[in-house]
């Protein structure tokens, strides 16, 4: 299939047929922006009502949009079917209404706000209000008045697309009705909802967009060529409001709310109490608020005191068995909202380079607890997360051109109660008070096609007094520039970007720091670095330049990237690797437009080039790659890359460099057309290693929706892997010579994990909706022998009890590993790391949205899981860890016991 793909698209006389576009496109699109597409609206003299019927007299004294053009499927024609849009506005709200004539059925579905619908009808408008040329707010409806919204980026093509923010939730209203004819819409947006210059006379951007499921159009009101920069910069002019102020100026959403936790507790053999802190009937209350003040039209003020922040959403189970971190989505409403503004750099390093540098990630704040209770516990109570005592942000525009915002958090100060096996209680500080502080300031010019930014955070923390001084610095310090700049009608970018970090505090805590999987100072072979156990703080820098072509058939980028040994911004941003140089590239030719066989398509390569410091070459990969859709709108992609052998700093997590042999990888996904019932999403992934390592993973999306209100999706994977060096751990041992005095204990892996996420959407109406969620995931892991690596540098290793000493495996589940036999090296013990882990995830929300902007929520978690490692064996005392057996452990993930968390929530929008 893979090679029937390439064929197909690299055959040269299939090139020639699908080249040809059978769609007019107009000769020179480039208009001066002055000359782009205008529309005025009408100031109302009365109120209308929003009821899916623009029949008030003010909507016919409007002069209406009716000329909109096809982007697809035929890119240059006029809209299929005739399209009316109107646009008043009065001193408090700007009023749009729309009639969409169509000669057959109109195609819908209810689902709840913001869900991806692309089996239906859609009408969206997007507003850019401070005609800068880089957001817009996005409006959009079904047929069935299905609420979308989101601020749209300048990295986005369109509305429907790209960069942006669709966790933005503004209050307002919609109201659609279809009729014999078609359908119309009637929106209405508050003024309080957007933010505008404060001039007398507005012009704002707009783009107007319709799309028509059954054909897979979409007809816009300002049209942009396909190989052309699109998006905000080529919105259309809304002119004619005059003398509006923000509206309302302030809204206040409080809430109140209640947990009910039936968690089981488990048992101690080292006492025969029970756990004092936790019944397994638990039941907490919280009440609290969120603030909105606008300081003007450009400049909003979000406050919150005492925050839920308890996600309605669950994060997966993951299997990590790196040294390194998982990175989870932000899902709490205070922070993803707004968070565009607060975006630093774009372009830089991607793929098996890395992405941009990430300053802020805002799951830091009010994370759970980094300290830990002492080991003479027997029952404790940490805090799953932080207390957030408060937090405010500024966001907005201001001056000619200034963009800023400016972020405050404080969180409190944790203490976690425990009992030791005598019941004596005490208790331990496992979080310090801590503040956190984001400010973001930039500058446009020439339009937005060039953008010139600052950026600082701070973190400050009392860890006086207590023990996580020696785990947590006291504070933490980056500051950085970033730089946009465009050219030729935006279709050559630059982006630059240079980041300072600085942190500092004890000598013990900055060791930590040097010592983290994101450098390994410790390395005993490198030469350029080292662990200074007297300093009390860390520096580092980050900094990247990367040219972009971003329009026209042939499209790439070249991108460099320095990141400083001591690069270190983990305290409020998020990074797994510092000490990297990197060269990162991609070139394209693409062809959006239908031919004969194919729809779309686009052809790659990039070669990546990633080195340390010391210039020890750690990657050179060069990855090709292929997207196509057919005429059926189905779609595939095929990516083929080749790893070449290269060196590893990072495999003996702190140990000498490893060389790594080369590797081959590759993937295969398939799509089919979304306007059907049931639809298919494939993905197949493989990578084969030439020292004998190997992965095979795949997954399949299946999702059907039954009429109007039921969406259903089961989307099963599986992933095989064997890797011949997984490490273990390391041991201190003055006779291993050859490895510095530490032997570097390595065993090969045979793991599977097979998990099934399922989805089940019922949506009553737009504003009453149910959701649940359930991921069962088996997962098994088995370490075939332990071995040593032999000599840096190589990939080579020394087997126990093949190729030199002995191993024993002990009655208490450990290695008893004698390196030399019965010689004179130490023996040690090495823990069994066999394991198979049990897990299912369950999530159900019932939303319902009785006021606007009033919401009330009803969840249900639930929890089972099970991880058995080494000697541990299954509940019947049938068998040990690491055997695969989906019958026995599918059945065992059912039997165990579960934990449940519900809880309502409630909150009432006040907009004075």
């Amino acid at each position: 299939m893979v090679f029937a793909l390439v064929l197909i698209s690299l055959s040269p006389g299939l090139q020639a047929q699908i080249s040809r576009d059978p769609s007019p496109v107009p000769g020179d699109p480039l208009l001066p922006h002055s000359e782009a597409p205008e529309v005025r609206a009408v100031r109302l003299e009365r109120g209308i009502q929003i009821d899916g019927r623009p029949n008030e007299a003010a909507w016919a004294g409007a002069v209406p949009i009716t000329e909109f053009t096809q982007v697809d499927p035929y890119e240059g024609r006029s809209v299929s079917e005739g399209t009316e849009v109107r646009f008043l506005y009065d001193d408090e709200a700007l009023y749009v209404g729309a009639t969409l004539l169509d000669s057959e059925p109109v195609t819908t579905r209810l689902a709840r706000r913001d869900a991806g619908i692309p089996d239906s009808d859609f009408f969206i408008v997007l507003i850019d209000s401070y005609h800068n040329h880089q957001t817009s707010y996005r409006f959009a409806t079904n047929p069935s008045g299905v609420k979308q919204d989101g601020i749209v980026s300048t990295q986005g093509r369109g509305g429907g697309g790209g960069g942006g923010d669709s966790s933005w939730d503004p209050v307002w209203e919609v109201a659609a009705l279809i009729t014999d004819e078609g359908w119309v819409v009637e929106m209405r947006i508050p003024l309080s909802q957007l933010r505008f210059s404060p001039d007398v006379d507005q012009t704002w951007g707009v783009q107007v967009e319709r799309r028509i499921n059954r054909n897979q159009e979409l007809a816009v009101f300002s049209f942009t060529p396909k190989l052309e920069r699109g998006g905000v910069p080529r919105y259309g002019h809304l002119t004619g409001i005059n003398a509006v102020g923000s509206g309302r100026k302030l809204e206040i959403l409080p809430y109140v709310g209640m947990t009910a936790q039936y968690v089981q507790r488990s048992p101690s053999s080292q006492v025969e109490f029970s756990n004092p802190f936790r019944s397994g009937s638990d039941y907490l209350g919280r009440a609290g608020l969120d603030l909105k003040y606008r300081l003007g039209s450009n400049l909003t003020l979000d406050a919150t005191i005492n925050p839920d922040f308890g996600q309605v959403e669950v994060d997966p189970a993951v299997i990590n068995l790196t040294a390194f971190e998982t990175r989870f989505r932000e899902l709490r409403p205070f922070f993803v909202e707004g968070a565009d503004i607060f975006q630093f750099a774009r372009g830089g390093s991607s793929g098996t380079t890395g992405p941009p540098p990430q300053v802020l990630y805002s799951r830091r704040i009010g994370r759970g607890p980094q300290g830990r209770v002492s080991s003479a516990a027997v029952f404790s109570d940490v805090p799953t997360s932080t207390t957030i005592v408060g937090a405010a942000k500024v966001t907005g525009r201001v001056g000619d051109g200034w963009s800023v915002g400016v972020l405050e958090a404080l969180t409190g100060r944790e203490s976690a109660p425990w009992v030791d096996d005598a019941g004596t209680e005490d208790e331990t500080v496992v979080e310090p008070l801590s503040n956190y502080f984001v400010g973001r300031l930039r500058r446009d010019l020439r339009s937005g096609e060039t953008q010139i930014g600052m950026m600082a955070t701070a973190v400050n923390r009392d860890v006086g007094g207590v023990a996580l001084a020696e785990h947590l610095p006291s504070s933490a310090y980056v500051g950085g520039v970033d730089l946009v700049h465009e050219w030729s009608n935006r279709t050559w970018r630059l982006n630059a970007a240079f980041v300072s970090s600085y942190i500092e505090g004890s000598e013990a805590a900055m060791i930590q720091r040097q010592r983290s999987s994101t450098r390994y100072f410790q390395r005993p072979d490198a030469t350029h670095i080292r662990v200074d156990s007297t300093s009390t703080s860390l520096s580092g820098h980050y900094a990247m330049v990367d040219l972009g072509k971003e329009a026209g058939s042939v499209q790439g980028k070249l991108a460099f990237v320095s990141e400083g040994p001591g690069y270190e911004v983990n305290d409020i941003g998020f990074h797994s690797q510092a000490d990297r140089l990197i060269i990162s590239t991609d070139l394209a030719y693409v062809q959006p437009r239908p031919g004969d066989h194919l729809r779309s398509w686009r052809v790659g390569a990039s070669p990546d080039f990633m080195w340390n410091s010391s210039g020890d070459r750690i990657l050179t990969s060069f990855n090709v790659t292929h997207r196509l859709q057919w005429l059926n709108y189905w779609g595939a992609s095929v990516r083929f890359q080749y790893h070449f052998s290269a060196l590893n700093d990072r495999l003996t997590r702190g140990g000498p460099l490893t060389h790594i042999p080369g590797a081959y990888s590759g993937n295969v996904n398939l799509s089919s057309d979304s306007r059907t019932d049931f639809g298919v999403r494939g993905r197949y992934n493989w990578r084969v290693s030439e020292e004998g390592s190997w992965q095979n993973s795949g997954s399949i999306d299946f999702t059907y929706s039954s009429g109007e209100n039921l969406q259903l999706g089961f989307a099963p994977s599986i992933n095989r892997s064997y890797s011949e060096a997984q490490y273990v751990t390391t041991i201190g041992d003055e006779s291993a010579t050859d490895t510095f005095g530490q032997r570097y204990i390595f065993a090969p892996i045979d793991q599977t994990t097979v998990s099934l996420e399922t989805r089940l959407n019922i949506t009553a109406s737009p504003t009453l909706t149910f959701e649940l969620y359930v991921q069962p995931l088996i997962s098994s892991g088995q370490y075939e022998g332990l071995k040593e690596l032999r000599t840096p540098g190589t990939f080579e290793f020394l087997r126990y009890g093949e190729d030199r000493g002995t191993m024993l495996r002990q009655d208490n589940g450990t290695y008893l590993v004698d390196p030399d036999g019965a010689g004179t090296e130490d023996p040690f013990s090495v823990k069994d790391e066999d394991f198979n882990f049990r897990s299912l995830l369950g999530n159900a929300v019932l939303r319902w949205e009785w006021s606007p902007g009033s919401t009330l929520f009803l969840v249900w978690q639930q929890t089972r899981s099970l991880r058995l490692e080494g000697s541990q064996f299954d509940a019947a005392g049938a068998r040990g860890t690491g055997n695969f057996d989906f019958g026995h452990d599918s059945a065992d993930l059912f039997k165990l016991r579960p934990d449940n968390i519900f809880r309502i929530k409630v909150n009432y929008w006040l907009n004075l």
